[in-house]
């Protein structure tokens, strides 16, 4: 029984996880309410409060869901291709991002994409040619990208994602270049 219940728990989150994401590409956060992303789940609100605290909560919880979408199988990808995976997701949902900025979730988003930039800087191929301490140089590499991003969706994407990546690509050690 136990797993029934563990499926259904699941199956309730990313149901709210989806609402509220689909939410956000029509409406700014602020005019979210918990009423509305339980209409839009087919969830109730009991079943809503029984997994998190408010929408707040949802929105932080949603954000992991998030990263998890953005650089699913970024193993399988260079850093290049990732990057452009990334600009491509933005772009797709530039409403979405553009209404979590407005909602002041840009240190959010920010150590979203940092975390990720940092996983795929620090893996052993790219790890060769940045320079020491590796920590540091991921780092500053992987923070430079999401401001990038974030600068790119608070300013309306004036460039295109090929202008964007030719950008970022450019910033990056040759070495890394070289490997993707």
């Amino acid at each position: 029984m136990k797993r029934k219940s563990d499926l259904r728990i699941i199956k309730t989150k990313r149901a709210l996880v989806t609402a509220l994401l689909d939410l956000l590409k029509s409406k700014p956060f602020t005019k979210i309410t918990v009423n509305d992303v339980c209409i839009q789940a087919l969830v109730s609100r009991s079943a809503f409060y029984a997994h998190f605290l408010d929408k707040y909560d949802l929105v932080l919880y949603s954000l992991d869901q998030l990263h998890e979408q953005l650089f699913e199988q970024s193993e399988n990808r260079s850093l290049l291709e990732q990057l452009r995976h990334i600009l491509q997701q933005v772009q797709r949902d530039s409403r979405l991002f553009s209404n979590l900025l407005l909602a002041e979730y840009d240190g959010e988003l920010m150590a979203l994409l940092r975390k990720g930039f940092i996983k795929q800087l620090g893996n052993k191929t790219n790890c060769a040619a940045l320079p020491e301490p590796v920590e540091i140089s991921a780092l500053f590499y992987a923070a430079g990208l999401a401001g990038a991003i974030i600068q790119w969706v608070s300013t309306g994407m004036t460039y295109s994602v090929e202008e964007m990546a030719a950008c970022l690509e450019a910033l990056l050690p040759a070495d890394i270049r070289a490997n993707s």
